[in-house]
């Protein structure tokens, strides 16, 4: 018997224009999951669910992602084991923070090091990606590696590259009350085709959002990252980020939390939560009256304008350890 217990950062896909390609890594919120595996003839999972957020969460394993992840690693080594997974869950689920992205890179991260397999990291994040709807990678390579994440397929395979985030990017996450039916479900939203003009002024945005992170320089990453001319107007008008918060009215605030504070609203994953993505030397007053606060101030009064409660606020920042084992 092996056993240990391994911690996954939340994370934020997406990043406005970086569909599918851009995750960053969350030094708060995170999650723990604790792995028990015993000998055994055939593959069997058992689940034990707690934390802030359990109740939330499948116990079934043909449903949970932790276990569809585990599974698929013992399937892909041909291994038997009796695995007990219990779930600390300390991230929201269907708030965009990759919740279900955490369990599984945990599960897979975790049995990887207890199991001593030698699995290389564009393995791990495509096992744990099959436990996510579409076997999107962003949200399980964030969390499996940390910091600021681009993961690419094509027909010669899989890659994927995590870049260290500058020490000055911050981040404050609204977590506003609105039922998202599911990520799948949000996914249909997304238009299935794109104009060649947008297609190129999203070349443009990813390119230079990259090249911001690999240089350091926060100011461009956010004036990068600002606007995303697909897929968040496109869930915005099908109402994913909250009744009456349509494409017109985010954009709006985008521009106005922009040009008024110097700070980059992006929609988490495919919401409904919002990060506000802001420089910290240029916010290194006091708290609630930094330039970041006000644009804080002014995210909440537009979803009350809307009817809509934020059931939490975090301010945070990237984590670039990703999962590690704690005990």
């Amino acid at each position: 018997m092996v056993a240990g217990v391994f911690e996954a950062p939340a994370s934020s896909a997406n990043l406005g224009p970086g569909y599918d390609v851009f995750s960053l890594a969350l030094e708060k919120p995170k999650l723990r999951l604790g792995i028990v595996a015993e000998q055994s003839d055939n593959v069997e999972v058992e689940l034990k669910i707690a934390g802030k957020y359990g109740s939330e969460i499948s116990v079934n394993p043909a449903e949970n992602a932790a276990a569809k992840a585990a599974e698929a690693v013992l399937r892909y080594r041909k291994i038997s084991k009796k695995l007990s997974l219990t779930i600390d869950a300390s991230i929201p689920p269907r708030k965009g923070l990759g919740a279900s992205g955490a369990e599984a890179a945990a599960a897979v991260y975790g049995l990887n090091t207890l199991l001593e397999l030698g699995l290389t990291r564009e393995e791990m994040v495509e096992l744990a990606s099959t436990a996510e709807p579409g076997q999107h990678a962003d949200n399980v390579a964030a969390s499996l590696l940390g910091g600021f994440v681009i993961t690419h397929r094509d027909e010669l395979g899989f890659s994927v590259l995590s870049l260290k985030p500058p020490m000055n990017l911050g981040a404050v996450l609204i977590i506003p009350d609105v039922k998202k039916e599911s990520t799948a479900a949000a996914r249909e939203a997304v238009p299935k085709s794109v104009a060649t003009s947008i297609h190129v002024k999203i070349a443009a945005e990813t390119a230079l959002a990259a090249a911001a992170i690999a240089r350091g320089d926060v100011d461009l990453f956010l004036r990068a990252v600002l606007v995303d001319p697909l897929v968040e107007p496109a869930r915005a008008d099908a109402g994913v980020y909250g009744s009456g918060y349509d494409a017109q009215k985010l954009l709006r605030e985008k521009r106005e939390l922009y040009k008024g504070f110097g700070v980059a609203m992006v929609i988490s994953g495919a919401g409904p939560s919002r990060l506000l993505l802001f420089n910290r030397v240029k916010n290194r007053g006091k708290v609630g009256e930094r330039p970041v606060d006000k644009a804080l101030e002014k995210v909440v009064q537009g979803l009350d304008e809307e009817g809509i409660k934020v059931l939490e606020i975090l301010e945070t920042f990237p984590d670039t350890k990703g999962c590690v084992k704690i005990s």
